[in-house]
């Protein structure tokens, strides 16, 4: 009994403890579909997939060349913030970097945002603070990694965040509601 009651009081302590800059990980709240762990082999799967692709001089059509750059190193969080849009985008029945503001945007809700969240919201609501630089790539339909980083790749401003330099961590998650796969891709640097 007396330990339950000790074990309330520091949760609820916990809980009421607050502040930071804006910039600070917001704890998320429960969701009923909380973020899986990522399998190591379907992780690794996305790393080979996107380095292979950063390992060659690649042609972004519009804009332009980009040369070789250095791998990409998965970060959880990125991961985290992946799978919470691509479910968003699933659950809502939108596609768009915005979430939906409906209760499949978990960060939204956690913010009380009264909208939809940014990519950048999202990233730093799972954790990923006092970053650099950040990108986002979506896609709807592709079945495989193989064929979503090749549609990523055959569009220029998708294909240019995938060959840019400035990052060097990522997190790439998909999401399926019948039949239809949604594909996220967070890139940071810290």
């Amino acid at each position: 009994m007396y330990k339950s009651a000790f074990y309330t009081a520091m949760v609820l302590m916990l809980m009421g403890c607050g502040g930071g800059s804006s910039s600070a990980p917001i704890t998320k709240v429960p969701h009923a579909s909380d973020t899986p762990t990522i399998e190591t082999n379907i992780e690794q799967a996305y790393l080979n997939a996107i380095n292979n692709k950063r390992s060659k001089q690649q042609d972004c059509g519009s804009k332009g060349m980009k040369p070789t750059v250095t791998p990409l190193a998965w970060n959880d969080a990125l991961y985290k913030a992946a799978y919470e849009h691509s479910e968003d985008l699933a659950e809502s029945s939108t596609f768009s970097h915005v979430g939906s503001g409906t209760t499949s945007d978990w960060t939204a809700q956690v913010q009380n945002l009264g909208r939809g969240s940014t990519f950048k919201e999202r990233i730093e609501n799972n954790g990923y603070a006092n970053w650099k630089n950040l990108g986002e790539n979506i896609a709807k339909g592709q079945t495989t990694v193989e064929d979503v980083v090749s549609s990523w790749m055959n569009n220029p401003g998708h294909c240019a965040n995938i060959m840019n330099s400035k990052y060097n961590e990522i997190g790439m998650a998909q999401y399926k509601k019948e039949g239809v796969v949604y594909w996220t891709q967070n890139f940071g640097a810290r």
